[in-house]
């Protein structure tokens, strides 16, 4: 099954569809958002992707600090200033068609989606944590628009909830394991094929892997239908995402790359996957979390937190709850497809606000 992006195709007998993630490397500066399109045009990527997000919420507000690959850092307060503008949004999305690319944004909240929908996104991207948000995908889902679901540490079954929330939305998966920066040997790329297989849509790969080509050809050769990769200006930069991205070189190289196996027939794709160095690469078609990524699958994934105290015998209100990603320092909650169960009900015991509301919290022994 083919998915329409704009002027786009991605499917079977389609070329590869190659975001060029920018993300928030940005750095909360206009002028180097804008340098960033034209180093992912001027590289042969067809989308250049951003993130519209707001630290409240994202995380609660003592998340504390946070190792990332650019070191320990007070994660609330970089999300402040990393959130992109929404003003930001018309003249980006205007730069990047100007200069012949598909603009993208992953949006995090509501409020992000409807402000996206403002401008004619043409696709709505769901990041691995927020795969299990079920409540934000059918928000996304009544747009019409397609949705891409980035399907880090999940297990088959959570992408069929996904899926059932993103109901007869054109839909495109992307394998990916949520480890910054990736370890080849928990590429894990036979799950490429076992995707299409599960779910009858295209499949992609989200690669954090420190090398240029090496994954995303694999993945190519294996049937993915999109790559999505991490740039930046110089992973010298300060901020967590720099470190593991592409420069604008080996972006170029990569997709350089990548047209060159997509032109390749069958035979010459597996040839391609014997080599040795790719060997590590191709690891279990068995979709699940790899060592790399279970620390972060019970608190980097969203959960229902607590904003404020709630009393006993209190209703749970919108006000007093939010579903929000735990982190390592916030004792996690009840997964967000339990929102609507959780309103309205009377608070079985007192609840302290900054930590994750769990069935003992709801339900009176």
């Amino acid at each position: 099954m083919n998915v329409r992006i704009d002027s786009r195709t991605i499917g079977d007998g389609q070329p590869t569809f190659i975001i060029a993630e920018a993300g928030s490397n940005h750095d909360g500066k206009l002028e180097q958002a804008h340098r960033l399109i034209d180093v992912a045009a001027d590289a042969g990527a067809d989308a250049v992707k951003f993130q519209l997000f707001r630290a409240e919420y994202l995380y609660p507000p003592n998340v504390g600090m946070v190792d990332t690959p650019a070191g320990n850092i007070d994660f609330f307060s970089f999300l402040q200033q990393a959130s992109l503008p929404i003003e930001w949004l018309a003249p980006l999305k205007q730069h990047a068609e100007e200069r012949g690319l598909v603009f993208l944004v992953s949006a995090f909240d509501e409020a992000a989606v409807d402000a996206l929908d403002r401008v004619d996104i043409a696709a709505h991207k769901i990041a691995s944590p927020e795969l299990t948000h079920l409540p934000l995908i059918r928000h996304m889902a009544r747009t019409g628009k397609p949705l891409i679901l980035s399907t880090g540490m999940a297990r088959l079954g959570e992408i069929e909830d996904a899926l059932a929330a993103a109901k007869n939305s054109p839909t495109v998966l992307l394998h990916c394991v949520s480890a910054y920066p990736l370890p080849p040997q928990d590429c894990n790329l036979r799950v490429i094929p076992t995707l299409c297989a599960a779910f009858q849509v295209p499949v992609g790969f989200s690669d954090h892997t420190m090398d240029a080509t090496l994954a995303p050809c694999a993945a190519v050769a294996l049937g993915a239908s999109v790559i999505e990769k991490h740039f930046t200006l110089d992973c010298t930069l300060p901020g967590p995402d720099h470190p593991f991205a592409l420069e604008p070189h080996d972006l170029k190289k990569m997709v350089n790359e990548i047209r060159r196996v997509e032109k390749c027939d069958a035979r010459a794709r597996a040839e391609f996957l014997a080599q040795p160095e790719i060997a590590p690469l191709l690891g279990s078609s068995i979709k699940q979390p790899a060592p790399s990524e279970l620390e972060l699958v019970n608190c980097d994934r969203r959960m229902i937190l607590v904003l404020r105290d709630i009393a006993k015998g209190e209703k749970i209100t919108t006000d007093a709850i939010r579903i929000l990603r735990a982190e390592r320092n916030v004792p996690p909650g009840l997964f967000p497809k339990f929102w609507e169960t959780v309103l309205g009900v009377r608070a079985a015991r007192d609840v302290s606000a900054g930590r994750g509301l769990v069935w003992d919290d709801v339900i009176a022994r």
